[in-house]
């Protein structure tokens, strides 16, 4: 790829070197190490088949660090089980809704809420490699994908939402573990995409990362971990002051009421998720 080229990629997408080979972009370098934890920490079919023989490997070595902080440990697995309890939150009541997922990586969540909800239509997508290989996977834990969920090879760095989805709309967009690795221009533009894309009175569900949550991990016993992760994932960039300033950032592009929920306090109803769940992992669900 020319530097030209590199240099028109979203961040996440950028190729750039990792000392792990686990992918060519940080992006899809994020996605293995986290789908290897999640595998170590809930080892569910549908988590286990989304890892590859490095992810695990890796996610082995990274779970092996951070045990000596298991709350902060905990909120990998926390984390994407919250995202997925206020996602079927906001579809009740929604006949034949329309969920997108995007930078989906190898999360299973798609295809957890489309073989639980057959009606509910879903959408994800990521990065060319990063659907391919998942398809892959996919097939071969012999997890069939169900009709009602398709995936989409797309960079948003270089395409718009719109463009993507051709126009469609959808009642529910989640965006789990991407915000934080774009600038707060990028994150307020891609928010406002999904504005343009949401229906009335649709919700926008994203994590972001504080100040004040990105000081406790380096202060924390696990920042050895946490440091191997940033340096083969990539650097934060997209990180805010505080819970004020978040909701700024959303309703500055349209959104009208803008909620805020820490990881461990959603966890208390997720009696499946490991405990303890340390606080610091922040979840927007911005209302259009």
């Amino acid at each position: 790829m020319s530097d030209q080229l590199n240099e028109r990629l979203s961040p996440t997408a950028q190729e750039s070197s990792g000392i792990l080979g686990l992918g060519r972009s940080g992006g899809q370098r994020s996605a293995e190490m986290l789908a290897g934890v999640r595998a170590q920490l809930m080892p569910v079919p549908e988590y286990v088949a989304m890892t590859s023989a490095a992810g695990r490997i890796i996610g082995g070595i990274i779970t092996r660090l951070a045990r000596s902080d298991q709350g902060r440990l905990h909120l990998a697995i926390a984390r994407p089980e919250a995202f997925r309890a206020l996602v079927a939150q906001a579809l009740e009541g929604k006949a034949e809704a329309h969920y997108v997922e995007l930078a989906s990586g190898f999360l299973p969540r798609g295809w957890q809420l489309a073989s639980a909800l057959p009606q509910l239509r879903v959408t994800e997508i990521d990065l060319p490699e990063v659907i391919a290989e998942k398809q892959k996977r996919f097939a071969r834990a012999g997890l069939a994908i169900p009709p009602n969920l398709r995936m989409l090879s797309a960079d948003l760095g270089v395409r718009s939402l719109t463009e993507v989805l051709q126009g469609e709309q959808a009642d529910v967009f989640s965006a789990e573990g991407l915000l934080m690795y774009l600038t707060l221009e990028s994150v307020q533009r891609l928010a406002l995409g999904v504005h343009q894309s949401l229906r009335q009175g649709g919700v926008f569900i994203a994590d972001v990362l504080t100040q004040e949550s990105v000081r406790a991990l380096n202060q924390s016993k696990i920042r050895q971990a946490a440091s191997l992760f940033r340096r083969n994932a990539g650097q934060w960039i997209g990180v805010v002051e505080d819970y004020d300033h978040a909701r700024r950032l959303f309703e500055g592009v349209g959104y009208s009421q803008v909620e805020i929920h820490d990881v461990s306090n959603l966890a208390e109803r997720l009696t499946h998720v490991p405990r303890p769940v340390s606080a610091g992992a922040t979840i927007v669900v911005a209302h259009k």
